[in-house]
């Protein structure tokens, strides 16, 4: 535990450097705003192209069989019951914001590059089965926005150019490839204190679907991480770097991106925006937890 500590502490005290910058009011809640369109627009998008770039993919037909089909069978079966909305709700991770920096944290670079592959696929293969699942035509401006969105996703162009990069062998000259890398070591400590300035702006709580925010938040939390362990423990014989890393993706909390996708119902809508806030408050405790957890176990 004292090991998991260790690598936990230095990431929480720079999200709570963005907390302490808004609850005590010396940047404003505007210029964050500004700053996370350029940091995720940029700044992410070119730590992902280096780290591909540097290490490839590897395995990385295995790794996305091993996340997605737990998390798939989960999504299918909340789709089928409640909603394709809280199916999302449940099972899409802030694989970016918090998986990758706890991940490099606790697993280093062969955990991060497990961490890019699952990142590769996240966005499409949730949002495809989203849209697999709508009952009927309803596809409001927002929507078709966030669908479009998909394949022009600052993220996903800088991992697939990596990819590319990589593959082909492409070199890249040291007079540009050094920027770059100055950008890449920035990415990480401002995404966290980006998320430290979200958690303290974060909105009250919907009191009136509290019970159906419990519900998901304890599947988010709970048993995806938990049903993505099962299955690369028993099923995959995964090694216990990806089994470690996988589990961590799926403990993460509930992202942000979900929100355009469930607009369509106020209920649901409430429920996403309050388990957001919820899963991402408690993941200061679970994702601790789950790493003790998966590392006494395996």
């Amino acid at each position: 535990m004292t090991v998991i500590l260790n690598a936990i502490i230095p990431v929480a005290l720079v999200v709570l450097i963005g907390v302490v910058l808004i609850k005590w009011r010396l940047v404003r809640t505007e210029f964050f705003e500004d700053l996370s369109k350029v940091v995720f627009k940029a700044f992410v998008p070119v730590f992902l192209f280096v780290n591909v770039y540097e290490t490839g993919l590897e395995d990385i037909g295995t790794t996305l069989f091993a996340y997605f089909t737990p998390v798939l069978i989960i999504f299918v079966i909340l789709a089928l019951s409640m909603s394709h909305r809280i199916a999302l709700t449940s099972t899409f991770s802030n694989n970016v914001l918090v998986g990758i920096p706890v991940i490099l944290s606790v697993t280093g670079q062969k955990g991060l590059v497990i961490s890019l592959a699952v990142i590769s696929g996240h966005s499409l293969i949730l949002f495809s089965s989203f849209f697999l699942f709508s009952t009927r035509v309803n596809v409001t401006p927002s929507k078709f926005k966030a669908a479009l969105g998909i394949f022009s996703n600052p993220v996903i162009l800088g991992v697939v150019l990596g990819l590319l990069f990589n593959v082909f062998e492409i070199p890249i000259p040291k007079q540009l490839f050094a920027p770059l890398e100055m950008v890449s070591d920035a990415a990480l400590p401002l995404a966290l204190i980006i998320l430290g300035s979200s958690l303290a702006s974060l909105g009250t709580i919907s009191r009136s679907v509290i019970t159906k925010t419990l519900f998901v938040t304890a599947i988010k939390l709970l048993l995806l991480p938990a049903a993505v362990f099962s299955f690369g423990y028993w099923v995959m014989e995964l090694g216990p770097t990806h089994l470690l890393s996988l589990t961590i993706l799926a403990a993460c909390p509930t992202g942000i991106s979900v929100m355009p996708f469930v607009e369509a119902v106020e209920n649901d809508r409430k429920v996403a925006h309050n388990t957001i806030a919820v899963t991402t408050l408690l993941s200061v405790v679970t994702i601790p937890t789950t790493i003790w957890l998966v590392q006494t176990l395996h």
